[in-house]
């Protein structure tokens, strides 16, 4: 017990000292142009230079460099702007793609500004606590115990990931008079799926050699977009039951009215809608006849998704969510209902296809769910079961191997659904997934295994 406070306590410290480090380091890569930095080392490698302080030139090389320092340093914590900036942004993104929208700025001073640059703060790449304590850095069990201990290279690994989202560049130089209004283009690459928030957008106004720059907050309002999952390229599907699906066929029909198959003609009977009465008929026989229509039933395909994050980490479940998101995106395609099944805190289920809704609300909510601690498989078990009746085939997508999925798999082949099991993994598959006739996906060939098996 001891010890094992002795180790939290460590962890919430080695975490606190990186946090703040990673602040500062960030802060002074921002404002500190490469330029300065070279000035920096070249004027105090002239100083050990320099033999004699009164009258070496290196000494007054070393004066000048400092002294144009200072000067550019000065010139730029003076630097104002007062601008306000509006962001023409689009509705969603996807992770992996370049962002571009459009923004306008207004100079709100009395002066004109000249040179400005306009960037996205960007999202902290800093990992959480939880990160930090649980996910470990490839091959970290090779390194020396000093490594281990202090996990210095497991922090550098986690900024590494990033956050969010980063910044590509910013906007070209702006001049704006007083009152001025221009628009100009940034660009964004979004890194995680979900709601990313654009709320500080930054000014940056160097000094005229380049060497140092402000950075001023903007006034603007907080926007969201939405960034769906990555999705990737499947082959022609046959999930099995009552009937296939195949990718890239489209069969959603344009008509509109009565979507069953008329079969004939026949007498009115009690409860019959007006709608069918066939009034032709009607005049001709003199006895009232409804048109008789043959039931069309469509297939209902379920997509369950694994979010829990035993023995696996988020970048194997963000592989798991961009699987479900391939499936979900190719089965809409088809006159069909689909069921995207999860667990969060309780299980949850989304259903959508012809006459529901559109499949953009599944999309939608793969791109906000979140992975749980709790397994939660038995509960989410018994609502795949009641609706297995209802369902022509599933795809079951997990964010790794374990007992439980196992068992999880077992109880779901006992209700003689047709499954379709992807297991995303690390290596190549354990001999007992291989038995239970699974289809590993290692999770950083994700598309060529797809396609492939």
């Amino acid at each position: 017990m001891w010890s094992q406070k002795n180790g939290r306590f460590i962890d919430r410290l080695l975490y606190r000292n990186y946090h703040q480090g990673s602040a500062v380091s960030n802060f002074v890569r921002q404002r500190v142009r490469p330029g300065a930095w070279l000035l920096i080392v070249g004027g105090g490698a002239s100083i050990f230079l320099g033999a004699n302080l009164d009258e070496s030139i290196t000494a007054i090389l070393t004066l000048f460099i400092f002294s144009l320092l200072s000067s550019s340093f000065v010139w730029a914590c003076l630097r104002r702007a007062k601008l306000s900036v509006v962001r023409v942004l689009p509705s969603t993104g996807t992770v992996g793609e370049v962002l571009r929208y459009a923004v306008s700025v207004r100079n709100e001073g009395n002066r004109t500004v000249r040179e400005v640059y306009l960037c996205e703060a960007g999202s902290d790449p800093r990992p959480s606590q939880w990160e930090f304590s649980h996910l470990k850095e490839p091959g970290e069990s090779d390194r020396n115990v000093f490594d281990r201990a202090f996990r210095f290279y497991r922090w550098k690994w986690l900024m590494d990931r990033g956050g969010a989202w980063i910044t590509i560049g910013r906007s070209k130089p702006l001049q704006l008079e007083s009152g001025e209004e221009k628009q100009t283009y940034l660009t964004v690459k979004p890194l995680r799926r979900g709601g990313m928030k654009f709320s500080d957008i930054r000014a940056e106004l160097p000094d005229p050699f380049g060497f140092f720059q402000r950075r001023r907050p903007i006034l603007n309002e907080e926007e969201e977009v939405l960034i769906i999952p990555q999705r990737y390229c499947l082959p022609n599907l046959d999930l099995g039951g009552c009937s296939e699906v195949k990718a890239g066929v489209d069969t959603s029909s344009t008509v509109r009215g009565e979507g069953d198959e008329f079969m004939g003609l026949r007498e009115y009977r009690e409860g019959d809608s007006l709608r069918s009465i066939h009034w032709k008929a009607w005049a001709r026989t003199g006895r009232p006849i409804v048109k008789e229509f043959e039931e069309l039933r469509f297939p209902r395909y379920g997509v369950v998704l694994d979010t829990n994050l035993k023995e696996t980490g988020p970048d194997m479940f963000e592989e798991a969510i961009s699987v479900a998101a391939s499936f979900v995106s190719t089965i809409e395609k088809e006159s069909c209902l689909v069921d995207l099944i999860f667990m969060h805190e309780e299980p949850q289920i989304y259903t959508a296809g012809r006459g529901v809704a559109r499949t953009d609300h599944l999309i939608e909510a793969l791109a906000r769910v979140e992975g749980v601690d709790q397994e939660g498989y038995e509960s989410l078990g018994r609502l795949i079961a009641r609706y297995a009746n209802e369902l022509t085939a599933c795809v079951v997508v997990l964010s790794g191997w374990c007992s439980e999925r196992k068992d999880f798999l077992e109880r779901l082949r006992g209700s003689e659904l047709a499954l379709t099991v992807y297991v995303i993994g690390v290596g190549d598959a354990p001999e007992d997934a291989l038995l239970c006739n699974v289809k590993w996906l290692r999770w950083n060939f994700i598309e060529k295994d797809l396609m492939t098996r």
